[in-house]
C-alpha cells in the first residue's frame, strides 16, 4: 500500500512539475477506455503483489523463486505455441541451460538449507527494556 501510494505521489508530482498534468488529464477524457485499461492493469499489479507477499510469508523466498522460474518457462513456451514463433535448436538449448541452472539452484537451496546465523552473540543474552545491566546496577561484573 505504501509503495503504491508513494508511486502515485511521485507520478502526480512529476506531472505537476513538468506541466504535463493537463495534457495527461485531457488524454484520459479523449480516450475513456484508457482509464478502464489502466485500472485493470493496476488491479492486476496489486493482486500480483498480494500473492507474492503471501507466498513469501507462508512458504519463504525459495518457493517464490521456484514459482517465478516456472512461470517464466510456461510464459515463454505459451508464447511460442500461441504466436507460432519458430524456435531454433540454439534457443531451446539456451532456455534449457538457463532454466536448468535456475531450477538446480532452487532445488539445491531447498535440499541443502544453510543454517541461520544466530542474532544473539555467544554468551550474551538480550537485555530487558528498562532493566539495568549488572554494571549499571552496581553489581560486580565478570571483570571485577
Amino acid at each position: 500500500l505504501y509503495v503504491n501510494s508513494g508511486s502515485a505521489i511521485v507520478s502526480g508530482g512529476s506531472l505537476m512539475l513538468s506541466g504535463q498534468a493537463g495534457t495527461a488529464i485531457g488524454f484520459c477524457f479523449k480516450y475513456p477506455s484508457f482509464m478502464m485499461h489502466a485500472s485493470v492493469l493496476s488491479g492486476a499489479a496489486v493482486s500480483g503483489q498480494f500473492f507474492i507477499y503471501s507466498l513469501v510469508k507462508e512458504y519463504g523466498a525459495l518457493i517464490l523463486a521456484c514459482c517465478m522460474n516456472l512461470r517464466q518457462v510456461i510464459s515463454i513456451l505459451v508464447s511460442y505455441i500461441l504466436y507460432v514463433h519458430p524456435i531454433s535448436f540454439m534457443q531451446v538449448l539456451g532456455l534449457g541451460l538457463v532454466f536448468g541452472a535456475l531450477f538446480y539452484k532452487t532445488y539445491d537451496g531447498y535440499a541443502n538449507p544453510k543454517p541461520k546465523a544466530s542474532k544473539v552473540a555467544d554468551g550474551v543474552q538480550p537485555q530487558e527494556i528498562g532493566k539495568a545491566s549488572d554494571a549499571e546496577a552496581g553489581k560486580p561484573g565478570p571483570q571485577e
